[in-house]
């Protein structure tokens, strides 16, 4: 199987849509993308964290990609965590009360490499 690069490069939280109850936080991930030789700029993923009803959190990618690649949801999942979790060295524009999730956006570089494979015609 090939590989494609991954270059992300933002992370834009959002709002919480009313009546997604076990929606904690929504946001969109800048990435672009590299495969066979072909450049794709300026993408974006959309992921939810979902609390479920035993407590634990889960997380949904929504994303098109011009090719397969099947770990890119585990991926952007990994780069959400790399920069809101308490690892992240991120000190936070909007002051000591922490970021302003209205204006707050994280500008991250992350480089991953996926195996990938053309989408079937």
């Amino acid at each position: 199987m090939d590989k494609a690069t991954i270059f992300f490069h933002g992370l834009f939280p959002d709002h919480v849509k009313p009546g997604k109850q076990d929606v904690i936080q929504t946001c969109k991930i800048l990435f672009d993308a590299e495969f066979e030789s072909n450049f794709h700029s300026h993408l974006l993923a959309g992921l939810d964290a979902l609390m479920e009803k035993d407590g634990s959190l889960t997380f949904e990618v929504h994303h098109e990609l011009p090719f397969e690649c099947p770990g890119f949801a585990q991926a952007a999942v990994r780069y959400y965590q790399q920069v809101m979790g308490p690892q992240s060295a991120l000190i936070s524009p909007s002051g000591p009360k922490g970021p302003n999730t209205d204006q707050t956006v994280y500008r991250v570089q992350w480089k991953v490499s996926l195996e990938a494979h053309q989408t079937s015609k």
